[in-house]
């Protein structure tokens, strides 16, 4: 079965975006699983700013991959500018945004079999690392030695 997906959206706003599954190289770490990649890349100009329907078709993409396949899906949050509203509270960088807004988009999903494990790699040199694992409930012990792993990184 190939795990490497691409879909194409364009949202009511005119935005377009790409959603892409890729293999995640495990260099030197082996969880007899696949890693999957996933990234939601604006392919329009401009600072996107997103309804609702947007973000239920993400979390609807990355729901129909995860049923299609056993994997465990990885997700980086990146620091492209973000429009946020004028009148939010908290000041967060885009990373943290996005983080958040990634975990609250899966919590409203209400995906009962699946878990998503937010991650945050200090680091005060470049800026925090904001990520996510995302696979279904009965890989929980495998994500748990991802984050592990992962968070060795930390500064």
């Amino acid at each position: 079965m190939e795990l490497d997906q691409e879909i194409t959206f364009t949202t009511d706003e005119g935005y377009e975006y790409l959603i892409r599954f890729t293999e995640f190289p495990q260099d030197n770490f082996e969880y007899n699983i696949h890693i999957m990649d996933v990234s939601l890349i604006l392919m329009s100009d401009g600072v996107e700013k997103n309804s609702t329907k947007t973000l239920l078709f993400f979390s609807k993409c990355i729901n129909e991959y995860l049923l299609k396949n056993d994997v465990i899906l990885y997700y980086y949050c990146d620091t492209a500018e973000i429009q946020m509203r004028s009148n939010r509270n908290k000041k967060m960088l885009p990373q943290e945004f996005r983080s958040k807004l990634f975990s609250a988009m899966f919590d409203q999903k209400n995906f009962e079999y699946y878990i998503l494990k937010a991650i945050k790699v200090s680091d005060p040199t470049n800026g925090d690392h904001y990520l996510s694992l995302i696979s279904h409930i009965k890989n929980t012990r495998t994500i748990e030695q991802i984050e592990q792993d992962i968070l060795k990184y930390n500064k």
